[in-house]
């Protein structure tokens, strides 16, 4: 039995269960609603992050790695259980400011998986993890954070390829430079975004402190094609050979400036948020400035199993991104 798994399924009337509606056995639960952030300090920041998480009635948490910066599991764990409590489902990847403590980081995760009704994990967690929940799969990879790329890669892959359901995530810590707003380096390497591209699994990442989400992308790597970028900011196709990508690193430890020199040739940006900088749907917006805020994305929308939609707010409310997505 995977790690995490137990017998007892989600209560379909509670909060945290959800309503499973019709949808096929390989479809994410109907409404199932999902948070997805990284880089998360420590103190009142992060902790008005998980606020915002909780107010939004998310099912589940993603943290896209750097939990608390301070190479101590037990403050990352004291900060989250004072908002969500000690059982709110929340399934974490390794980021850089991590990887010195992570056996902490990752047996306290290890110790919520398995609070988790029906979460199922294999693998390394939050290294090369496969994971599924609520009818869910998202892969969680170290990938340009710890170990090898090729054996991440090939992770990726095999992980992707063996399972069925209707609607995966690829997640990671780090990025490639084209595909965040700021000066990160290309950490990450092309292959494991092709990967995911051809699968056709939307990206999500933390590790720069702002918010980019693309427009949909079919040639991911070729930055004189535009990596392929396609079709309209808010509806989003994808499917084989189309995915697009996220970064969602606004967890409360800093805010990032928007890097215009590097960025304002790029054709593939859907909405940009910084803090000097806000691009929505493609049209520049006035209110420079940015707030911490989290990345949802809702499944199985008004009960088709084939569309999803996703959304950026920060721990104030304000509603910085929307979008739709469909699976062709």
């Amino acid at each position: 039995m995977p790690v995490g798994t137990t017998a007892e399924e989600p209560d379909a009337t509670t909060g945290a269960g959800g309503d499973n509606g019709d949808a096929p056995k390989n479809a994410p639960d109907a409404n199932l609603l999902v948070a997805l952030v990284g880089d998360m300090g420590e103190g009142s920041g992060p902790q008005a992050v998980y606020q915002r998480v909780l107010d939004e009635g998310a099912d589940f948490l993603i943290i896209l790695g750097d939990f608390d910066y301070g190479d101590s599991p037990a403050q990352w764990s004291k900060d989250m259980n004072a908002v969500l409590g000690d059982s709110f489902p929340v399934f974490g990847v390794i980021g850089n400011h991590d990887v010195k403590a992570w056996d902490g980081y990752q047996a306290l995760l290890k110790e919520r998986l398995a609070k988790i009704p029906g979460a199922e994990c294999t693998g390394d967690l939050g290294v090369d993890s496969s994971c599924k929940y609520r009818g869910l799969h998202f892969v969680l990879s170290g990938v340009g954070t710890t170990g090898s790329k090729a054996m991440h890669e090939t992770y990726l892959a095999d992980a992707l390829a063996a399972d069925d359901s209707l609607w995966s995530l690829c997640i990671w810590h780090k990025n490639m430079r084209d595909l965040q707003a700021g000066d990160k380096s290309d950490d990450v390497g092309w292959k494991a975004f092709q990967i995911c591209q051809q699968d056709g699994s939307p990206i999500v990442m933390g590790h720069e402190h702002s918010y980019a989400r693309t427009v949909a992308l079919t040639d991911v790597g070729n930055k004189a094609n535009g990596h392929g970028a396609s079709g309209s900011s808010e509806l989003i196709e994808i499917g084989p050979g189309r995915t697009f990508t996220t970064v969602s690193g606004l967890g409360g430890k800093s805010i990032r400036a928007y890097e215009k020199a590097l960025h304002q040739a790029d054709s593939w940006w859907a909405t940009l948020y910084a803090s000097d900088y806000h691009r929505k749907n493609g049209v520049e917006k006035q209110d420079a400035g940015a707030d911490d805020g989290v990345l949802f994305m809702r499944f199985t929308v008004d009960g088709d199993p084939k569309a999803a939609h996703g959304y950026f707010k920060t721990v104030g409310g304000e509603l910085i991104d929307e979008f739709d997505v469909v699976r062709k």
